[in-house]
């Protein structure tokens, strides 16, 4: 089997900081919006009951990965 390498060009310069700047913020949004989902889910699982722990879950692990999957697509 051969795998691929994927090798990315050495950024220098503003180029490099730029692009350190926008994975630092594209990392703190994701940051962000798992820890809103997280605080959801906590909120619906006091509300529900352990009975609606799965279902729960379930939920916010699906909303999250079709979020970070679209954002992938883009």
């Amino acid at each position: 089997m051969t795998e691929k390498s994927h090798i990315t060009p050495r950024l220098t310069g503003q180029e490099g900081r730029e692009a350190a700047r926008a994975a630092l913020a594209e990392r703190i949004l994701d940051f962000i919006i798992l820890v809103s989902l997280l605080a959801t889910v906590t909120t619906v699982f006091l509300l529900a009951g352990p009975e609606a722990f799965a279902a729960v879950i379930s939920v916010g692990t699906g909303l999250f990965a079709a979020w970070r999957g679209h954002r992938k697509q883009s």
